[in-house]
């Protein structure tokens, strides 16, 4: 297929796509209904669909010209596609990132903002240079990681050590394929897998996941090998089932779990040690991955989300024992779901001992906000 050709199409799904489902699984629809698309075909055509949603709204600019300067910073394709459409773009392709970025700034007047304000201990900078930067993925390694290191030596698979038990990949491979022994690891972002330092559970305590999801900090604090009494709840029973699959897979059954909706007032009367609320959020700090997300997200949205939040952490905190601690998590680099909606806690009754924004970005990982508050 002729580059004029991967435009057009790409051009004609920007044009059809309004966030009725994530892009990707609106690409996969849409290749399947048109499978004439070979493989590079729909790496080209996603690509530049990409490109403009990582841009952001640039309204001065066409659909080509966005998906052409998306494509530009990401470096996602390769040289000759440039060569073929803009000379420009393929003369100063190598430059690193901050340069192409400043090149387009002053060629096109493009303009980088972030909309909301960040949290403490990132930059607007670092932030847009993120939503460029290639993906990776990561897994933890649980039990025979000599093992599983040989098993990818032997296939000549490249990946990178992060850390004793963290290891990543290239964003397209197939790990369970490379990897069929799914027990002895676990797919998670590096963001995700340093929240583990913060979990010191004890023997006998009672911890309280209150928004479980698949169970991923669950899994992290069960890895501890304590012998906690676990429960878990989410706002879904369908969440709750993927959950109690996930952990099947993990060997783990001693836990009580329920559905609950936790932006409303708890009925049920119970107090416990420890509580895990990683709450609902905008999602911002995942959006290399989501793109479509950074382009559609509006202040409504994030006032919603922060809404929510606020009332989950106000009913979890009511069922914490005195001396317990929540540890409170958001996916997002914006203060007002983060920073923001920590600032409502009564301090008379609580103290914040620590928070902090987990960033994996130069790894091609994701970002996640920690706050642990303790109950005087």
């Amino acid at each position: 297929m002729f580059v004029a050709s991967y435009i057009q199409t790409a051009t004609q799904i920007f044009n059809e796509y309004s966030l009725q489902f994530p892009l990707a699984v609106f690409l996969k629809q849409y290749f399947n209904s048109n499978p004439k698309f070979g493989s590079r075909d729909r790496k080209y055509i996603s690509e530049l669909l990409y490109g403009i949603y990582r841009l952001g709204p640039q309204s001065h600019l066409s659909i080509q010209d966005r998906m052409l300067i998306g494509s530009f910073l990401s470096g996602a394709l390769p040289t000759i596609f440039f060569e073929k459409t803009d000379k420009f773009f393929a003369e100063h392709y190598p430059l690193p990132f901050a340069e192409k970025k400043q090149l387009v700034i002053e060629k096109f007047q493009v303009a980088f903002s972030i909309p909301f304000p960040l949290s403490s201990g990132i930059t607007e900078e670092e932030y847009i240079e993120y939503l460029f930067r290639p993906s990776r993925v990561f897994i933890r390694i649980r039990k025979n990681r000599d093992d599983i290191l040989a098993t990818l030596t032997q296939k000549e698979v490249e990946y990178q050590t992060i850390s004793d038990n963290c290891i990543s990949f290239p964003q397209k491979i197939k790990i369970q394929d490379l990897l069929p022994k799914l027990d002895e690891y676990v797919i998670q972002d590096y963001s995700s897998q340093l929240a583990q330092q913060f979990f010191q559970p004890k023997d006998a305590e009672s911890w309280w996941d209150c928004c479980a999801a698949s169970g991923g900090k669950s899994l992290l604090l069960l890895d501890k090998n304590a012998r906690i009494d676990l429960t878990v709840s989410d706002i879904r029973s369908s969440i709750i089932d993927n959950l109690h699959e996930r952990f099947r897979l993990y060997h783990y059954r001693k836990y009580k779990a329920f559905v609950i909706d936790l932006s409303k007032p708890i009925k049920q009367d119970f107090v416990l040690d420890k509580i895990i609320a990683d709450v609902p959020c905008g999602g911002a700090a995942t959006w290399s991955r989501s793109a479509e997300q950074y382009y559609f997200f509006s202040e409504k949205k994030l006032l919603e989300f922060q809404k929510t939040q606020k009332k989950i952490l106000d009913n979890a905190l009511q069922r914490l024992k005195q001396g317990g601690s929540l540890y409170y998590f958001t996916c997002s680099i914006f203060k007002a779901e983060n920073e923001d909606v920590i600032s409502t806690v009564d301090q008379t009754q609580f103290q914040i001992v620590q928070q902090q924004l987990l960033k994996a970005f130069e790894l091609g990982g994701d970002c996640l906000f920690f706050c642990e508050i303790k109950k005087l």
